[in-house]
């Protein structure tokens, strides 16, 4: 059996949905003061008793610092030719400019005040007035790395890119840069924690909070026309998994946001089998297994070592120097370890003969507390009760070799059967980033028409589908084997 925190001092999923729908109903006895809704408790601190508590969502999502990157003060016609200089004029024509913004604001970290950044995009330098109010997205971005120096917003020229692609499609975006990977201002005081799902939730939404509170405030004559009330969530990769957490704990920690739909591309919703592929054969996975396991252990703090899960031989004595490699300060984002060096070609090279073993086969009890840590962060198998039901379409590249998407089919059909509303496509020939960027304008036309109300076909509802040639394939890629 599996260690998880008892759940039994939380409300049953009845019990959740009715007090939803009384706090709904009977605002008079909400705190007028209080600008944040209030849901039920989200779950946390499930794989450890340390008994740490959340602190109000009220009291925190409020901007500290802004500042305007003036490299992504563009016309539509400059981010056109950025785009087919970097080889992606697939993606061209973007319909308007844009301008962009970096931003701190304050999160919590297991139940401990931080702060943390990010950006905001929105269109710009328009022709003409926009007829409509903007869309908002929460935007959650790959991975980039685990500390300051990886941040997104640090970068000036590269990081901004997808907020701005995005901006320029017609969005207003949110895009936290993560807990712990502070963009902007004084450095972190929390260790950012790839792929854990409570994390990377609550900085978001307190990201969207702070976000909009500038948007609607000291940004809002900036803005040229209206923006929405609700929120669309598109992640990528690690942002991709990120987004499946981020709308799980949606109603628990940030009631008060009409999530419309979310487009999740290359998502690890299923951690239990990357880490299991992961020691059948030495391949991608192994290594995007040990970064999610390390941050694990950095972010729980247990257990004390790395000895049970890594290997400690010469010549790289992972156990010992690989947290600090991938997630301690550096002045550049240049981590010092490579699970991919010549002489490394089996997963025994990286991985204990114990832990190996056990994985493969399915003694997971035999592997505490790493077995909680990713069934935790794993979807399906997550312990807080999921409270609604909104549509998310799952992008996969069929030539993915990072999260292969035969790993992740079985467990989207178990998140199905336990009432996910999914839909998927699978870019033909893409591999890990090209299936985000070859599917993106599907993406965005599945998210308008979400945002539209228009009607679904009722027989792409959680159906694997074959591959398909994505509609910004480029020209010299054959769809077809």
């Amino acid at each position: 059996m599996r260690t998880h925190h008892d759940l039994s001092s939380y409300p049953s999923t009845t019990m959740i949905a009715l007090a939803l729908l009384l706090g709904a109903c009977d605002k008079g006895e909400q705190d007028s003061a209080d600008p944040v809704v209030q849901g039920p408790p989200l779950p946390v601190d499930l794989c450890s008793s340390t008994g740490y508590t959340l602190l109000r969502a009220a009291d925190l999502g409020q901007p500290v610092d802004w500042d305007e990157n003036d490299r992504f003060d563009l016309e539509s016609s400059a981010l056109d030719g950025l785009l087919t200089l970097a080889g992606f004029e697939s993606l061209t024509p973007v319909s308007y400019g844009l301008r962009l913004y970096k931003y701190r604001y304050t999160t919590q970290d297991r139940g401990v005040q931080v702060e943390a950044t990010g950006m905001i995009a929105f269109p710009a330098h328009l022709e003409a007035a926009p007829s409509e109010p903007w869309p908002v997205a929460l935007m959650l971005h790959g991975f980039a790395g685990a500390n300051d120096a990886c941040a997104p917003s640090a970068d000036s020229l590269i990081g901004p890119v997808q907020p701005a692609l995005l901006a320029a499609n017609g969005f207003v975006v949110i895009a936290p840069d993560y807990i712990g990977m502070n963009g902007m201002g004084a450095g972190s005081t929390a260790h950012h924690a790839p792929q854990v799902g409570e994390q990377v939730a609550i900085g978001s939404w307190d990201a969207l909070r702070a976000g909009l509170a500038l948007v609607r405030g000291e940004l809002a004559d900036e803005i040229e026309g209206e923006v929405r009330e609700d929120v669309v969530i598109w992640g990528a990769s690690q942002g991709g998994h990120a987004a499946f957490f981020v709308e799980l704990a949606g109603p628990y920690y940030a009631p008060e946001f009409e999530v419309v739909a979310v487009a999740a591309s290359a998502p690890a919703h299923s951690l239990v089998s990357v880490v299991s592929h992961a020691m059948a054969e030495y391949s991608d996975p192994t290594a995007l297994a040990a970064l999610s396991l390390v941050g694990m252990r950095r972010w729980y703090d247990a257990p004390a070592d790395l000895h049970g899960l890594l290997t400690n031989e010469e010549p790289w004595y992972f156990a010992d120097t690989v947290e600090e490699a991938l997630m301690g300060e550096m002045e550049e984002c240049e981590p010092e370890v490579d699970f991919d060096a010549d002489s490394i070609d089996e997963v025994g090279d990286i991985y204990t003969e114990q832990f190996i073993s056990a994985v493969l086969a399915g003694d997971w009890d035999g592997v505490e507390p790493w077995s909680c840590y990713v069934h935790e962060s794993s979807a399906s198998s997550s312990s807080i009760p999921r409270l609604r039901s909104t549509p998310v379409l799952a992008v996969y590249g069929s030539e993915d070799t990072l999260v292969v998407p035969e790993y992740q089919r079985d467990d989207f059909d178990l998140l199905c059967e336990q009432g996910w509303d999914l839909e998927q496509i699978e870019c033909a020939q893409a591999g890990h980033s090209e299936g985000t960027l070859w599917s993106l304008p599907a993406q965005l036309d599945w998210l308008r028409e979400r945002l539209a109300g228009t009607e679904r076909d009722p027989a792409r509802a959680c159906v694997w589908n074959e591959p398909v040639c994505c509609p910004a394939t480029p020209e010299d890629v054959t769809c077809e084997d």
